[in-house]
């Protein structure tokens, strides 16, 4: 399952350095994630992340110490997907 969310952050230095510890995502069903840095605005970020499922991302999401890092960070919009396709090069 993917998931993918726009953030804007307070401060996208002290973000990266708590998002690359991914210990607890890990620990939560976490199979990676891609963050792209938005040019125009160095504190917005798209993150798109694989998740083992949509209980394994919300389990994530209810963590006490995750909550308390979204909220410190900056916002979080879920970017809803309806259909997606991939093209090979």
């Amino acid at each position: 399952m993917y998931v993918i969310l726009k953030r804007t952050l307070k401060d996208y230095e002290s973000w990266k350095r708590i998002v690359s510890d991914g210990r607890v995502r890990k620990e939560k069903g976490s199979k990676g994630l891609n963050v792209y840095r938005s040019a125009r605005n160095p504190n917005e970020v798209y993150i798109v992340a694989e998740w083992d499922d949509s209980k394994s991302y919300l389990d994530y999401l209810n963590v006490p110490e995750v909550q308390k890092s979204l909220a410190e960070t900056g916002t979080t919009e879920l970017i809803e997907v309806s259909d997606s396709f991939r093209l090979e090069a």
